[in-house]
């Protein structure tokens, strides 16, 4: 399965290799459209891992707070 994956990757990769330009706000750099596509879903999924990090560690807190609450 994760052969296909590659394959997949590396097909839409060739086929999009056309160079775009990316800009935010002050800051723009010219790269292949791939290579943008590859780096916003790095960042959505960096940024998501950590943000379900902290919904997990907000949850766990709350119960053991509840728990303290609790047995008092």
């Amino acid at each position: 399965m994760l052969i296909i994956l590659v394959i997949i990757a590396l097909f839409f990769a060739f086929q999009n290799f056309q160079t775009v330009d990316i800009s935010f706000y002050k800051w723009s750099a010219k790269m292949p459209l791939s290579l943008a596509i590859l780096g916003i879903y790095i960042f959505g999924a960096l940024s998501g891992g950590v943000l379900f990090s902290l919904l997990k560690k907000i949850i766990t807190l709350d119960k053991k707070t509840d728990k303290i609450k609790n047995h008092s």
